[in-house]
């Protein structure tokens, strides 16, 4: 009886362990999902395992509530089939979809939801007609295009991540952005609901009524209107193309900083600006560049390179320039004419330029210099050029050993085709003359002072030369002196652009300082 009773407990302890195995390989291997509905049935004819539920149906699921007409639930693979006319899931509070057939894996917790489907949350609206939705990692992709709205901007691709958490939205292929002020159009782009910024990944063009844009990377506030471009960014407007290596830009507030190999083409004045740094602001009226510094006034046969520290444009309220400065160590450089000076301000209305702080314009073999130089522009040629105070122009003559040499309080230059016409000398006039033969050998030097003076040129030599009132000079012989210099004579060759390359020349002439009177000992 005894041997019986353990044997029969035994048997019912393995019958036990048998039943406790066959039970868990047949229980779902998530939490189970929970169903009710207006009618509950099974139909074990079709499958012994599919509970059929009809008529406002819900199931949840860990946090996950659905709302549908029909549904299949498999309880033994913990999946769930649905149906309705619209179908609504509440992933969580602030997500939620909408569809009109969904097939929702319990133990994976992931859902495949088709037909008119809609995600939504409290920042945007996915509009696609099939949506997989990943809830455990809380993202939902789809391949077969999408469109996303976020207020007024739409994005629309082939394919498409989002991440609900973050608010990150990843498209590829064919995508298209649209904004009010710009329709966005490349390959990879990511959008951030919340933020309302998109971050360009791949080769991107941009078009506005303003201006088309081209870059590989960067991104865009469309909240605030701010966006950064990098990568090979060009930017065309209708009469500019702006290159750099990054360009930042807030066009609610219209400033702009530009980085690294800039480059401005102006179509209409046809100048190039090149630079690494350049800052912008429509309201203060200003755009300056600067960390070497380029301005090009390009000619078919010669233009004209100006470098400084910096070049500033001031800019009236249609945006038209008012006046040009450069400033510290300005150079330029053109075949017919160079110049160097600490700084100077171009007035484009009147096309005059404006040389500050030890001036020097060379031209042919001629050096002038003087407390300020102006030039007066004319289809931008050399019309005028004034030297104010302390005038003084050199000719070399031979080999910088003589030199023509004339001197006055300001001098008047004039052209005519490129070449000097007369030269006007107003007030302690000073001229110092090499006379030549016919066969150019020289015959003397003529030294002549008045208070005033012209000087006439034909093909770059002098015809004629007319003194006005306390005229004094002489005729000095060759023989008897071999080398005549005025007061205050310098000549600064060495200084002067050989080329277009050499306005970022090192050395920039600055003048030593004169001792007075009384720093010198009697």
């Amino acid at each position: 009886m005894k041997i019986y009773s353990l044997r029969f407990y035994w048997i019912l302890l393995i019958c036990w362990m048998m039943i406790q195995t066959s039970f868990s390989q047949n229980k779902p291997k998530g939490k189970r999902i929970e169903c009710t509905a207006d009618i509950l049935r099974y139909d074990a004819s079709l499958h012994p395992d599919i509970q059929i539920l009809i008529g406002n149906v819900v199931f949840t699921h860990e946090g996950a509530i659905c709302y549908a007409d029909t549904a299949f639930y498999n309880e033994k693979s913990n999946i769930i089939e649905a149906f309705g006319k619209e179908l609504i899931i509440h992933i969580n509070d602030t997500v939620h979809l909408y569809g009109k057939y969904l097939v929702y894996d319990g133990n994976t917790k992931i859902l495949t939801i088709e037909e008119d489907v809609i995600l939504s949350d409290e920042y945007s609206i996915l509009y696609t007609n099939k949506l997989t939705y990943m809830r455990n990692e809380n993202y939902g992709f789809y391949d077969d295009y999408g469109k996303i709205v976020n207020d007024s901007n739409t994005l629309v691709s082939q394919q498409g991540w989002y991440y609900t958490n973050s608010k990150d939205v990843y498209f590829k292929y064919n995508v298209v952005l649209t904004t009010p002020d710009y329709t966005v159009e490349t390959d990879t782009l990511k959008y951030n609901t919340q933020k309302k910024t998109a971050y360009f990944l791949s080769p991107t063009h941009i078009y506005s009524d303003e201006n088309t844009i081209y870059c590989e990377d960067g991104w865009y506030d469309t909240d605030n209107d701010v966006y950064q471009f990098q990568k090979n960014t060009q930017i065309n407007t209708k009469n500019q193309q702006i290159n750099a290596d990054i360009i930042w830009y807030d066009k609610k507030n219209e400033i702009g900083k530009g980085y690294r190999n800039i480059i401005i083409f102006d179509s209409v004045e046809n100048a190039v600006i090149l630079g690494n740094y350049a800052d912008y602001s429509k309201e203060k009226g200003y755009a300056y560049i600067t960390d070497s510094a380029v301005a090009i006034l390009i000619e078919n046969t010669d233009s004209l390179f100006i470098h400084a520290d910096t070049l500033w444009a001031v800019l009236d309220s249609a945006q038209e320039v008012k006046t040009v400065s450069a400033y510290h160590k300005t150079l330029f450089y053109r075949n017919d004419i160079q110049g160097s000076c600490d700084s100077l301000v171009y007035w484009a209305e009147d096309s005059i330029i404006t040389m500050f702080t030890n001036p020097l314009v060379w031209f042919e073999k001629n050096q002038t210099l003087a407390d300020t130089i102006r030039l007066f522009i004319e289809n931008r040629k050399i019309k005028e050029m004034h030297l104010i105070n302390n005038s003084f122009i050199c000719e070399d003559v031979f080999l910088e050993r003589k030199f023509n040499q004339i001197k006055g309080v300001d001098m008047f230059i004039y052209f005519k085709d490129n070449q000097i016409d007369n030269v006007f000398v107003d007030d302690k006039a000073e001229c110092l003359y090499y006379v030549l033969d016919e066969i150019e050998e020289l015959i003397g030097i003529n030294s002549t002072t008045a208070k005033q003076m012209r000087i006439y040129f034909v093909d770059n030599e002098v015809s004629s030369i007319t003194f006005y009132e306390k005229v004094k000079g002489d005729m000095t012989p060759e023989t008897e002196k071999k080398e005549i210099l005025l007061k205050d004579f310098i000549w600064l060759n060495q200084y002067r652009p050989k080329d277009k390359n050499d306005i970022f020349m090192p050395d920039f002439y600055k003048p030593t300082p004169k001792k007075k009177d009384d720093d010198y000992e009697d």
